[in-house]
């Protein structure tokens, strides 16, 4: 009996010598900051606000993972398709969230944010550009906004009125912008006196000024006559020399930051981020014939009113297969919050969310006080193609203006190849 009544005694001492040696290797386990693996591309705007969220705290660390911008949006499809590892991941194209979405890459944000009390006004101000489905499942960094970025000096040069002058005076409408830039331009194409970038976004700048969708998301047309117009001018300004050639562009991969940077372009109509490639222009000292102050920026032309000027704000977004949602999430907040708001501004990058600090900031990065007004002023971006059809809307356009600018698409077959492309897209997307 002693046997017995031993062997269970001597069990249970065994089992609690082993359960207490189990707490305390749990409490001597090393304890560190949740490690949150987030991918972005090298753009010199970015990786300040990382390391700036980094060094702000001791429970998260973030993991950058930087990819080139140039085939950025491939590769990011590419590696979430193939689930690696990646809590968040910021998004460059993004009209992209809707697929990557669909493709069940994306996690809904409304949870996380009940959950976290994370402060949340940037998602309020951009809502309407951050859900699909009734769900937000991407968190603001960057503003939206287009503007006319201008060098004065070389306006000063031929004695042409800056482009804010007509603004101020309510006259800055596309024709004037086709005149002011013929008048600022060599003729020889040493100078040009605009440039529009060769993404097939920009070419829908007039049609974003009427709020077109270009397609509905129920898949129904909704577009005028404000891509071939647009085209239609683009087309005559190059002839003249007055438009730095799009098909130059591709071919000689020209980046607009480097004509800009070189003086070879009076006026560049491009996004919020530009001021930031300003910036960082000057500190490397590639500025060539022209300074920190020679440059200003204002509305793009426009022809109605009210004024609407295009963009969508830059996001992140949590995937739906991270480890660590809620530390993705409080990352991807603070980034889109006042503190991240800041030290975007002091990179030259228009945040999601403007209060007194970050104009402040903004003091330092943009060259006047007329610029800054206009870069921080209220008004209505609209976001272009901004539904499951975007990128695919996107690509056609791509296709149709080079068609179009080297004479392959005449402008009696103009709109009905582009409702033929528009047709097959409704078509065809799930």
């Amino acid at each position: 009996m002693k046997n017995v009544t031993g062997f269970p005694l001597a069990l249970l001492i065994l089992i609690g010598i082993l359960a207490l040696g189990s707490c305390q290797k749990k409490e001597a386990a090393p304890t560190g900051p949740v490690t949150v693996i987030y991918y972005t591309w090298d753009d010199t705007s970015i990786k300040p606000v990382i390391d700036a969220f980094n060094a702000s705290q001791s429970e998260i660390f973030v993991d950058a993972q930087y990819l080139p911008q140039p085939d950025y949006e491939t590769k990011i499809t590419t590696l979430l398709t193939g689930r690696t590892e990646m809590d968040a991941y910021m998004q460059k194209r993004q009209v992209d969230m809707f697929p990557h979405y669909a493709n069940g890459f994306i996690e809904p944000l409304d949870d996380l944010l009940a959950k976290t009390g994370v402060n949340r006004v940037a998602v309020d101000a951009y809502k309407n550009s951050l859900s699909v489905d009734g769900k937000i499942i991407a968190f603001p960094w960057r503003g939206a906004a287009y503007y006319t970025y201008f060098n004065k000096k070389l306006f000063a040069d031929k004695g042409v009125p800056t482009p804010d002058t007509y603004v101020k005076a309510g006259t800055w409408t596309w024709d004037k912008f086709a005149e002011v830039a013929k008048q600022v331009s060599s003729g020889d194409g040493k100078i040009y006196g605009a440039s529009v970038y060769h993404w097939g976004s920009s070419q829908l700048i007039m049609e974003s000024q009427r709020q077109k969708s270009i397609i509905t998301i129920d898949g129904k047309f909704d577009y005028d006559d404000g891509i071939h117009r647009w085209l239609s001018m683009r087309k005559v300004m190059e002839a003249e020399k007055s438009m730095w050639p799009l098909v130059d562009m591709k071919v000689t991969a020209t980046h607009y930051s480097k004509q800009f940077y070189d003086g070879q372009t009076a006026m560049l109509i491009i996004g919020e981020w530009f001021p930031g490639q300003i910036l960082s222009g000057r500190d490397q000292g590639v500025l060539t014939g022209w300074g920190w102050n020679d440059w200003g920026l204002t509305r793009i032309p426009s022809d109605s009113d009210p004024y609407v000027t295009m963009g969508a704000p830059t996001f992140s977004h949590v995937t739906s297969y991270a480890k660590n949602k809620e530390a993705a999430l409080r990352f991807i907040a603070w980034m889109g919050g006042p503190e991240g708001a800041r030290i975007a501004a002091g990179s030259g990058v228009l945040p999601a969310m403007v209060d007194d600090g970050v104009k402040e900031v903004l003091k330092q990065s943009i060259p006047d006080s007329d610029s800054l007004n206009y870069f921080v002023e209220n008004k209505i971006s609209f976001p272009m193609g901004y539904n499951q059809y975007g990128s695919r809307i996107e690509n056609l356009i791509n296709t149709l203006q080079e068609e179009y600018l080297l004479g392959k698409v005449p402008d009696s077959q103009f709109d009905e190849r582009l409702r033929a492309g528009l047709q097959e897209i409704i078509d065809t997307t799930n």
